[in-house]
């Protein structure tokens, strides 16, 4: 069911996608047709010869095509690694961003001597492999990246929120945090955004194994290795504001 429940978002932001890029691009009608037909040539399949079924089983395939060429060719991501965020007081958060625009996500408690050893010379290392799990969907503006959840807590309430970030070099700075539509970039109307500046760093010696989706379970990430440790004080103090704020209102 979950597997099932994942697909149908991935093909929801799918279509998504193509909007939005006929949107922000201001593409001529008829431009994603004749780009669709010149795809289907490629692979030499006659467009005259597909039924309404796997016409849109191969329009997707050529969306989702699209959208890997677009975030390969980003020079400010870097796709299928690992970025850590160790601003929160308790917790470190493990995140990659995969080649087909899904965000997949963990944390661990800084305490946690099952996973984590004690930090020597400034180095953190995991102790065993952890698993990161799908978590929400992803979008690129060159520098920018725009970041969409759909959040279900086990009290069983379900909400959605999205961030806009700032690419830099080896860092994603997470600036605005805001609720929106369900599988949507867009902020809902009215929302509140807050300021943030969420950091997450770059770790080149924490390595990821991708395990695809199979009949029962998702894609997931597979990381190991050593990080640096990183401490912001004055992002723990906008942490804690933010949070008693954000969820006062809620």
């Amino acid at each position: 069911m979950i597997v099932q429940k994942t697909k149908i978002i991935i093909v929801l932001f799918s279509l998504l996608f193509v909007l939005a890029c006929k949107t922000s691009k201001k593409v001529g009608e008829g431009e994603y047709d004749i780009a669709f037909k010149n795809y289907l040539e490629t692979r030499k399949i006659d467009i005259k010869n597909l039924n309404d079924g796997n016409y849109t089983d191969y329009y997707l395939e050529f969306l989702n095509d699209k959208k890997k060429k677009i975030i390969s060719d980003n020079h400010y991501l870097k796709v299928d690694k690992v970025y850590v965020y160790q601003g929160g007081k308790n917790k470190i958060t493990f995140c990659v961003f995969s080649d087909d625009g899904n965000e997949y996500m963990s944390r661990l408690y800084k305490a946690d001597r099952d996973f984590l050893t004690e930090p020597e010379n400034g180095i953190i290392k995991l102790k065993q492999e952890f698993k990161l799990e799908f978590l929400g969907n992803f979008e690129l503006n060159d520098k920018f990246i725009k970041i969409s959840r759909n959040i279900r807590e086990l009290s069983g309430k379900e909400f959605n929120e999205g961030d806009l970030g700032r690419l830099e070099n080896d860092t994603i700075r997470l600036i605005e945090n805001y609720d929106t539509k369900k599988y949507e970039y867009k902020k809902k109307w009215l929302a509140k955004t807050y300021k943030t500046d969420y950091k997450f760093v770059y770790q080149p010696n924490l390595k990821v194994t991708k395990h695809e989706a199979d009949k029962t379970h998702n894609a997931y990430y597979l990381i190991e290795g050593t990080f640096n440790v990183e401490r912001n004080l004055e992002e723990e103090k906008m942490l804690d504001t933010l949070e008693k704020g954000k969820y006062q209102e809620k």
